[in-house]
């Protein structure tokens, strides 16, 4: 048995708290005793006097490239850096992975590899290509990744992967219609090619390399108009629609009002886009190159605002490392597309949302932990603090300062835009189903091959 004595945790609305005991046998959640009372003599106590005991952060998209790209980072890696920052559950995108995720085989081979790797839980997404869609199969290989229990199926309107290719405008009805008939959430990269493609072969033919070329072509109304593509296709279809790391106000907005007209919709973002504008693009260069492109500071802070009210369901890193050569290719058409975000995400969100009054402390668990947790399936086990859930647990000093180091990662990938930024409020402890897997000043302290797969409704 473990007893967390003197936890201050979340409670019902706003900024209210309470200070309990939290009992701990095997690896969930057994009691929740207020802290007037005496806690259980026997056991380990570990004494949370002053911190914020708050549900493990979950991750809901992060690209960790076992099997495959391991140059840019893999299980292990990826999750130690996740545990440092407070995250207790991934969940895995199929589209970076070799061979990429999208039938049965594929997901078994992704299972298999990453088995003995990770450090805290995680699930997994499946996905539906344009390669995979042609193929004879494809309907009953949706059918046998749920059944396997993968979250969602992932798919693109605007992709550079040749593994893994954009659906056509009727590819993505009969997709979204068959998710529909399992009862699968579709997760869509939404930009439209035609407009985006159009836009960078007329830059491309006049020599341009520069940042802010890659932002022309890719600026409004692309997200704008592949939101609405796909939440077209939903209110059609009525499957369930999850638009992925959206970038711009206008787009998210255009989700949401086709969500209040009946459409089953929900919308994630990222911690770069409430942070950074195509300006500091221009200004930093490819540190900053991710797809969809930074847009202005005016959607920094509508992002914000429908983050804090609702409109936006929660937030995702989109961690996403390379190499620094994989970076600096010399031309911003070939710089790599991605940063390193699953180790700032939830410090992110706390010192710069919650310390700085844009959003209350239930807000901030709702858009860290629990939202995605009920969208993907996992909640209460993931995403909750109470009886029989499991015991995922992140540890904050609220009050203590501290600067981001990427060179100090547990990710192999140590580029990023926040290096040097100044945050409040200090993960010191995260726990996983009862274990610590990080502890301030020891580092990560569990194994790899701790973390379980957790598929989706078990």
């Amino acid at each position: 048995m473990l007893v967390i004595t003197n936890a201050t945790i979340p409670e019902g609305v706003e900024n209210d708290t309470r200070k309990v005991h939290l009992v701990i046998d095997g690896e969930a959640i057994r009691d929740i005793l207020p802290a007037e009372s005496r806690p259980p003599r026997d056991g380990h106590r570990i004494d949370a006097s002053d911190l914020l005991v708050l549900p493990g952060a979950i991750d809901p998209h992060v690209h960790f490239d076992t099997p495959g790209y391991t140059h840019r980072e893999d299980f292990t890696c990826g999750s130690m850096s996740a545990a440092a920052g407070g995250v207790t559950t991934v969940i895995d995108m199929p589209d970076t992975s070799i061979p990429p995720v999208t039938d049965r085989a594929s997901l078994m081979a992704k299972l298999k590899a990453v088995g003995d790797m990770a450090v805290i839980d995680f699930a997994l997404w499946g996905g539906m290509s344009g390669n995979e869609l042609r193929s004879a199969g494809w309907r009953a290989h949706l059918r046998a990744m749920k059944l396997e229990g993968v979250v969602g199926i992932k798919c693109y309107l605007l992709s550079g992967m040749r593994s893994f290719e954009h659906l056509l405008p009727l590819e993505l009805v009969e997709v979204m219609r068959r998710a529909q008939e399992l009862g699968m959430v579709v997760g869509l990269h939404a930009e439209d090619r035609d407009l985006v493609t159009r836009r960078t072969a007329g830059i491309q033919t006049t020599g341009r390399q520069d940042a802010n070329a890659y932002y022309e072509a890719r600026c409004e109304p692309a997200e704008h108009d592949g939101v609405r593509q796909g939440a077209a296709v939903a209110t059609e279809t009525g499957c369930s629609l999850h638009v992925v790391h959206v970038g711009s106000a206008r787009a998210a907005q255009a989700a949401i009002e086709a969500r209040r007209a009946g459409a089953d919709i929900t919308l994630e973002t990222c911690p770069h886009f409430l942070a950074f504008s195509h300006e500091d693009l221009a200004e930093r260069g490819s540190i900053l190159k991710t797809a969809p492109v930074l847009k202005t500071k005016d959607d920094c802070a509508g992002l914000w605002k429908m983050l804090a009210d609702g409109g936006i369901d929660f937030v995702a890193s989109d961690h996403a490392p390379c190499p620094p050569g994989e970076k600096e290719t010399g031309s911003i058409w070939t710089d790599y597309n991605g940063i390193s975000g699953t180790e700032t995400l939830f410090p992110y969100i706390f010192s710069e949302g919650y310390v700085k009054g844009r959003i209350t402390l239930a807000r901030l668990v709702d858009v860290t932990s629990s939202a995605a947790a009920k969208r993907y399936g996992l909640y209460p086990r993931k995403g909750s603090i109470a009886v029989d859930t499991d015991a995922d647990l992140v540890f904050v000093d609220p009050e203590r300062k501290w600067n981001v180091e990427g060179a100090r990662f547990g990710s192999k990938g140590k580029l990023t835009p926040f290096d040097g930024a100044r945050f409040t409020g200090r993960v010191v402890r995260t726990m996983c189903r009862g274990i610590v897997v990080y502890e301030e000043g020891k580092g990560v302290v569990a194994q790899p091959g701790f973390g379980r797969f957790i598929r989706r409704g078990a």
